[in-house]
């Protein structure tokens, strides 16, 4: 999370702690997970010795202040044409250098005296407390928080002997297969005087003027309602992992390499990475494309209609 509300409200809120932060009710120490070498060793580090600690402390600091780096430095090459987005990215780019640089001088000041310890708190989370000043463990990017940790699995197996730790696989982990959404073939209507209607069992419909060159405007509308899918899916997935969705802060943007969408999903900045087809490019997450988004995330039933459909064809100038 990219300095985020609630990173903000943990460092306060460690400025009221007393010695321990382990306080009952509100943290614990992390639970096995299965499937989750990340999170198993950190239980089992969490009970070992200063060493062991300050080891886990120092590589999980490194790879986290590594990976905020390297997307501060790729938002330096995103362009965006709209005065709000190019606002937000400004923002966006000043409290992640200042996040960046609170986590080198974290990192500067342990040693192998520091009082360190690992907890989860109610939400779940994993966090660091060096010297009682609590860190959330998340990357800046949602979908490549896996891969984050991972690293610092292999990292940290690397100086110790991981066979000790229990449910801790030292080798790397598969990535994660996401099953891709589920395609669903629609059906053609012929409308009186209304040219034709493209349907998809989920509800969306898409209204052409004539049924010409109709196997091209299927594929542009399954593509459509593939990306739609896409986005409900990874939106469902973080919702899961515990990010909050502030609908009227969701925003969609074309990254430098004019293929890749960043969906930013709160005001905290935390955001997916989606290869999407059409929207961003012919079609825009407006209404009432939005509203249906929404809904599908919520499992709830949505249909829309998108007019003039033609200007989903690729060349065809979005109006």
């Amino acid at each position: 999370m990219l300095y985020s509300a609630k990173w903000r409200f943990l460092i306060f809120a460690a400025c009221l702690l007393p010695a321990s932060p382990l306080l009952a009710g509100e943290l614990a120490l992390p639970q096995p997970s299965p499937g989750s070498a990340f999170r198993n060793l950190a239980g089992k580090v969490a009970l070992a010795d200063r060493l062991a600690r300050y080891d886990f402390a120092t590589i999980t600091l490194s790879q986290l202040i590594a990976d905020y780096e390297t997307s501060y430095r790729e938002s330096a090459l995103e362009q965006h044409s709209k005065r709000k987005a190019q606002y937000k990215l400004a923002r966006w780019r000043r409290e992640s250098r200042a996040f960046i640089d609170q986590l080198k001088a974290q990192l500067a000041g342990i040693d192998q005296q520091s009082h360190i310890e690992i907890a989860v708190d109610q939400t779940g989370s994993l966090m660091l407390f060096i010297d009682n000043i609590p860190i959330v463990i998340s990357g800046p990017e949602i979908g490549k928080v896996g891969q984050m940790e991972q690293r610092v699995v292999e990292r940290f197996c690397a100086l110790h002997d991981c066979a000790q730790y229990r449910d801790t696989d030292p080798q790397p982990e598969k990535p994660e297969n996401r099953p891709a959404p589920q395609r669903v073939r629609g059906n053609w209507l012929l409308q009186s005087h209304q040219g034709a209607i493209y349907t998809t069992g989920d509800g969306l419909g898409f209204v052409f003027r004539s049924l010409e060159n109709r196997a091209e405007k299927q594929a542009r509308c399954e593509a459509v309602a593939q990306d739609l899918r896409m986005l409900v899916a990874r939106l469902k997935e973080a919702q899961r992992a515990g990010y909050a969705i502030d609908w009227e802060r969701l925003t969609l943007a074309t990254l430098h390499d004019g293929i890749t969408r960043q969906v930013v999903i709160n005001s905290s900045g935390d955001y997916l990475n989606l290869n999407l087809t059409v929207l961003g490019n012919q079609l825009d997450l407006e209404e009432p494309l939005f509203d249906w988004v929404q809904n599908r995330v919520a499992d709830e039933p949505a249909s829309i209609v998108i007019t003039n459909a033609e200007r989903l064809l690729p060349g065809t100038a979005q109006e």
